[in-house]
């Protein structure tokens, strides 16, 4: 008989010497069903019926104050909850997931540019035309529709949705930013930034003391490539653009199958994937076993569940996929070497990708297209590094978790898939690598391998699968010195949050926010759900560690409060912010009304 706590049991029950009571929620299916008749007739035979445990009625509330009033000393569990089941719902339905992403993006902009032109012209910030967004964003992340595990007419109707939302959200971006009338960029994140610029300009432009590069995207589309360009948290930078090419030449260094780059030594095998990636700032070999960027597949039948489910025997057939097709330089300059390739993967889906390789980041991009016709395959990205480590972290909303890379016991060969929002990172003390991506959720870590999942065509309950074209982003990042938020956690915000063009008008060129503590980040500033003179700044703790930090605000700003979530005010803001490990506080900032101002 198994034991725990030194009480046996067959039926599942924990810590039975603890209570006497148990709370059973009952009702038809998982979706909301009421008590059936059959029911609500055992629960009355089991008031009192000799041999078996009294059953009465009552609500949660109420449960959980009788087990109060014992005054027991109650066993706590730490760590993650995590459910051994449908594992495909981080995957399936690619373009709904990053419809997703991309809507949270949007909105977060959206609010950002309505507070930053409020407070700029002394007017009140006004968040109502936002909420009709934020309401369709929030039904599409109902279950489920975002896990992708719906009949075919609701995912059709959520596509229209989330993208009648995202093109809502651009024309209102657009129109407050005027990107045509272009005279620099606002950095929508709240740290300073210098990662590359990409610009919709499409000759060859150059700015004084920066870098630039004209690069021909996938598809002949033409951007111009800014580095070096400092941003200022929540605020517009002022650029200047003047004809002609920049005459700097490249830092990178091609020979056959071979390149230098100013961060990394690098060899291409002949199927086109990373064999070799010595890191210069260590010396430090980063292959291990399989090339970086191998492409794995597998046969994805779930016992049950298809549209839900990846099974455990589905990571043992994973094997490297992917036979090159075609690869050519598609840009070598000041700012970025960039090789175009081409795949054919599990059998009929093909692949095409620009590998980005940056002058000023470690950065490796992978700017992906792919056209995925696979049925019942799991295709997945693996990167096979030498870096070693007993657990990896993967970022979730506000935080990270971090999880085993080792398969010592049941509990952690149930985690052979996990979620993940925008890293994955896996860090010894002082090195450590990181996968970012844009819009995908499920990933593998054991040992030194991160395996980002890119499709899955399951075939149930919707029987079309996932076939389509879909366009993804996701990158390769060493970084020397252990996880922490400079190294992992801003570069992520940064590779999701892109710089906006705008025209400066009605933007500051003050920063709204301020913190001094790094590990502080400043993720949401939003209009109050009340009006006024006033907007919510919302930061959190990102590194699962103790922080205090001042806040400094822009001019104009006359004084902030320490809300709760509803944004109910309770106690003035202090001088300093205490946070403990993945603290979220959410401040009231108030500001100056122009038209009152003498």
């Amino acid at each position: 008989m198994e034991r725990v706590n030194g009480v046996g049991y067959r039926d599942c029950l924990h810590n039975k010497q603890v209570s006497h009571q148990r709370l059973i929620a009952f009702g038809y299916g998982d979706g909301g069903g009421g008590p059936q008749f059959e029911m609500i007739e055992t629960a009355r035979r089991l008031a009192d019926l000799e041999g078996c445990p009294r059953v009465r009625y009552s609500s949660a509330s109420k449960f959980m104050q009788s087990l109060e009033a014992e005054g027991r000393e109650f066993p706590e569990y730490r760590g993650e909850l995590y459910l051994e089941l449908h594992r495909g719902t981080l995957t399936g339905k690619q373009q709904i997931k990053k419809n997703n992403r991309m809507a949270e993006t949007a909105l977060h902009d959206l609010e950002l540019v309505t507070v930053l032109a409020a407070v700029h012209s002394g007017a009140p910030a006004c968040g109502a035309a936002c909420r009709p967004l934020w309401e369709t964003l929030l039904v599409n992340q109902f279950h489920d529709i975002l896990p992708g595990s719906c009949i075919p007419e609701a995912h059709d109707e959520s596509l229209r949705q989330t993208t009648a939302l995202l093109e809502e959200a651009g024309r209102r971006l657009d129109a407050k930013l005027r990107p045509e009338q272009m005279g620099g960029v606002l950095n929508p994140l709240g740290f300073a930034r210098t990662d590359t610029v990409y610009l919709p300009v499409n000759t060859a432009m150059h700015a004084p003391g920066l870098r630039t590069q004209l690069v021909e995207l996938r598809g002949g589309a033409r951007v111009l490539a800014v580095a070096g360009l400092r941003q200022q948290p929540f605020s517009f930078t002022p650029l200047s653009l003047c004809a002609g090419a920049d005459e700097a030449s490249s830092p990178f260094h091609a020979c056959g199958n071979r390149l230098e780059t100013p961060f990394a030594l690098v060899r291409f095998s002949p199927g086109g994937a990373i064999s070799s990636f010595v890191d210069r700032r260590t010396g430090r070999e980063l292959c291990a076993g399989l090339p970086l960027n191998t492409f794995l597949s597998a046969e994805d039948v779930p016992a049950a569940w298809d549209g839900w489910d990846v099974d455990a025997d589905c990571m043992e057939k994973l094997r490297p996929d992917g036979v090159l097709q075609s690869r050519m330089v598609a840009a070598d300059g000041p700012v970025e070497y960039r090789v175009r390739c081409t795949w054919t993967v599990c059998g009929g889906s093909v692949v095409r990708q620009d590998i980005i390789f940056h002058a000023d980041s470690p950065l490796v991009e992978f700017d992906t297209e792919l056209e995925w016709h696979g049925k019942h395959r799991l295709l997945k990205a693996a990167f096979d590094t030498t870096v070693q480590a007993p657990a990896a972290r993967q970022e979730i909303q506000f935080g990270c978790i971090q999880r085993p890379t080792t398969r010592n016991d049941s509990l952690e060969q149930a985690k052979f898939e996990v979620c993940c929002h925008k890293y994955a990172d896996l860090s010894e003390p002082s090195y450590g690598v990181a996968l970012l991506n844009d819009c995908k959720y499920g990933v593998s870590v054991e040992g030194g391998r991160i395996a980002l999942s890119l499709a899955k065509g399951g075939m149930r309950p919707d029987p079309r699968g996932d076939e389509g074209v879909y366009t993804f982003r996701y990158a390769f990042l060493p970084h020397t010195g252990g996880f922490c938020a400079q190294s992992v956690v801003r570069p992520a915000y940064a590779f999701q949050y892109a710089a906006l063009p705008a025209s400066g008008e009605g933007l500051p060129s003050e920063p709204l926010v301020r913190v001094d503590a790094a590990n502080v980040m400043p993720e949401t500033v939003k209009p109050c759900e009340d009006g006024g003179h006033a907007f919510i700044l919302r930061l959190y703790e990102c590194e699962g560690s103790y922080a205090l930090t001042r806040l400094s605000l822009a001019p104009g700003c006359s004084g902030a409060q320490l809300c709760d979530m509803l944004e109910q005010p309770f106690a003035p803001c202090p001088a300093e912010l205490e946070f403990r490990p993945f603290e979220i506080k959410t401040l009231r900032i108030t500001y100056t009304d122009r038209e009152d101002t003498p």
